[in-house]
């Protein structure tokens, strides 16, 4: 239990830093057009990912949920501020269908 309040609590703090880091009008230009979820690799960081796509609309375990754009899953062996990187990707269907 204490364990994932304190990861719980490190998500919100670097949620916190990316936003404030972000330029205004940043998530206005990204919704136009492509997916943003594609921009984010295996590897990246927490922060990386915060910074690109801007704060999860869920978060469930070790996944950012992103409305009309996909998930993204953390592999964590620690606190998520040490060495928080993204496992894997896994855009929305609906924004990004299968021909």
């Amino acid at each position: 239990m204490r364990r994932s309040t304190l990861w719980a609590l490190g998500v919100l703090l670097v949620g916190l830093v990316a936003i404030t880091a972000m330029p205004h009008g940043a998530l206005a230009a990204d919704q136009r057009g492509m997916n943003p979820i594609t921009q984010v690799t295996p590897g990246m960081t927490m922060l990386q990912v915060l910074q690109t796509l801007g704060p999860p609309d869920d978060i469930v375990g070790h996944a950012f949920y992103y409305r009309n754009k996909g998930k993204v899953i953390f592999a964590s062996k620690a606190s998520p501020l040490d060495s928080t990187k993204v496992e894997k990707i896994e855009p929305s269907l609906i924004q990004n269908p299968v021909p």
